[in-house]
Formats: structure tokens, sequence, C-alpha cells
């Protein structure tokens, strides 16, 4: 009997453990199966539409976001439309022509400032020694002070007209004494070559071929101190309240491609080169100058409004008072996917 009662118990224990197993075993393939059907569902889900302008010149992470696939990857159908500098990508997105467009303070404040409802949903890069006022010796430019009564080409509204009014400005030039010749950086190196201008304010990469061209017979002036550069994510405003969505994975997109960089610096310069047709030496040269970071913090409010300042006192624009600037920043999306990046003080 004693054997009798120990088959029994062996009989139900091995049908409970049996049971058991099939419990578990069920439960994974029903795991198996909804972990398909949700990979399914983000492959096969509808990518959002989206265009971003971006500038040739200095928007690392957006190159390798399209280049790595991250914008997709991200869930978006992202086009890419290139500008030659930030001020044309950004008008693309004022004219309804892009939904987010990159482009560095400046163009912003002038934006701002002119009435457009736009927004900065991000600064994607920084840096103090991107501009500079590149001039021929053979014109008698040696130091700052030759600079009085010498012509000067930049593209008015941009980083690099900001740059020189505060550089001129620092040396105790009266910019009246400085004739300002509006044209485009790629008319720069014609200019200087037939004695158009006698110096050119621009940024890179367009700096570092002039100065090569010019060799010897150029000087660049440079001033750390005085301007730190940043480059921006914008959208209109309207835009970015129909689709926050869009925003996160755009954001998302630019965030892996910070973290590429920082894991293959090698192979992130390789494909900004190959994306925007670069000379790799000349983009190793011009590389250290920047730093690649999402982030929103205080420093975009107080370049923007020392922007606005000069704007006003110069005259640049036909409003005269100081915008509040946190009207015009997005903080929500940066916010939701990457919290310790935002140290703006509201």
């Amino acid at each position: 009997m004693i054997g009798a009662n120990m088959k029994t118990e062996k009989h139900k224990t091995s049908c409970i453990l049996s049971g058991r197993n099939l419990s578990a075993i069920l439960l994974i393939s029903l795991f198996l199966c909804l972990s398909a059907c949700n990979k399914t569902d983000t492959v096969n889900a509808p990518r959002e539409k989206t265009t971003i302008a971006y500038s040739t010149a200095n928007f690392v992470l957006v190159y390798i976001a399209f280049a790595r696939g991250y914008f997709t990857e991200e869930g978006l159908d992202a086009t890419p439309q290139p500008h030659a500098f930030g001020k044309l990508a950004l008008n693309a997105v004022i004219e309804n022509k892009a939904d987010l467009a990159t482009a560095a303070d400046t163009p912003i404040m002038f934006a701002v400032m002119n009435g457009s409802k736009i927004t900065t949903v991000a600064t994607i890069q920084t840096t103090n020694r991107n501009s500079a006022i590149l001039a021929r010796r053979d014109h008698g430019i040696a130091k700052p002070a030759d600079f009085k009564g010498k012509k000067v080409g930049v593209t008015l509204g941009t980083s690099a007209d900001f740059f020189a009014y505060s550089f001129l400005t620092a040396h105790g030039i009266d910019i009246g004494k400085v004739t300002l010749v509006d044209m485009r950086p790629t008319e720069m190196a014609e200019a200087l070559a037939n004695g158009r201008v006698d110096a050119v304010a621009i940024f890179n990469p367009a700096l570092k071929l002039l100065e090569k061209e010019l060799g010897k017979n150029g000087i660049s002036f440079f001033d750390e101190s005085l301007y730190t550069e940043t480059f921006c994510l914008v959208a209109e405003q309207g835009y970015v309240k129909a689709h926050p969505e869009t925003i996160k994975k755009a954001l998302r997109a630019l965030i892996r491609a910070e973290l590429f960089i920082q894991q293959h610096p090698a192979e992130a310069k390789r494909i900004v080169a190959d994306f925007i047709k670069i000379d790799s030496a000349l983009l190793e040269e011009i590389w250290g100058i920047f730093n690649f970071r999402v982030a929103l913090d205080q420093a975009l409010l107080v370049n923007l409004e020392d922007q606005t300042r000069w704007a006003i006192k110069k005259r640049l624009t036909a409003r005269t008072d100081m915008p509040n600037y946190l009207d015009y920043i997005y903080i929500s999306g940066l916010q939701a996917v990457k919290p310790e990046a935002v140290r703006i003080i509201r």
C-alpha cells in the first residue's frame, strides 16, 4: 500500500510539474507572440513625414542622423533639404517650405524681432572659434585698428555679422568707420581676390578654405571671449503644437547622433565628410572647435538677448523692445526625452 501511495503521489507531482511547465511554455509563447506582433506593428507603422532644412556648414548631428538612418528608426519619414547656410534654412521654415530647420542664434533673433512665430527646440552645437574676420595683409591690415576705412564683406543677419560688430566694437573701432558689404559666403573668395573688399567676416568651413587661398597674405582675427555661437533646431510654433511626437522623435535621433560621435569619433568624421562632400583633412582641422550636444541651457537666452540689444542699438529691426525669449523656446520636447539637458531658468 505504501508503494502504491508513493506511486500515486509521484504521479500527482508529475502532473503538477507538467502543468506548470505547460503554463510556463504557454506564457513564454504568448510573450514571444506579443513581442513579435509589437515589433511588426512598429515596423509597419506609417512614419510621420517631415522636411528638415539644414545648413551644409556646421550641423554635424543632423548629418549623422540622416546618414545613420536615425530619423527613420525613430519613426520619421524625414526629407533632407540642404541650404548653403542657416539663415536660408530658417527662411524655408518661415515660408512653410520645411518643417524643421537648423540655424545659428543670430538669424533666430532676427526672425523673432521681425515677427516670425518660431521656436527653438534644442541647441545642437556650440563654438567660440568658428567666426573670424579674414583680411588681406597687402591691403594694409595687420591689426584690428587697421580696419578703419576698410571694406568688409559679410552676410548680413548671420552670426558672422554679429561677430564682426562685436570684434570691432571690442577693439574700439567705430563701426561707422568700416563699410560692411552684404554678400553670400560663396561670393567672398572672388570679392577678396578682385579687391572689391579688403576683408570678410565669415565662418567655417569657408573660412579655412579662404585662409588657404590667401596663404601668407591672409590674416584672421578671432576673439574667443566675445561670443559663443549657438546652433539650433527650430520650427514654427504652430507646427510644434500640432506635432509634439515628431519633435520628440527628431530629438531622439539627434541624441543618438551625439552618442555616436562620442563612441565613434573617427567614423563620425568620415560620415560627415561624405555627407556634405567636404575634404576629410579640412574637416579634421575644424572638428575640434565644436561641441556637439543636444541641450537647452541659459547661454541660449543670454546670446539672444545680447544680440537683440545689438540689433536695437544699430536699428537693424523695426521692433525696439526686448522679447521674452522663453516664449520662443520649446522646452517640453527635450524635457521628455533628455530632461538632464534642460537647464533654463523659468
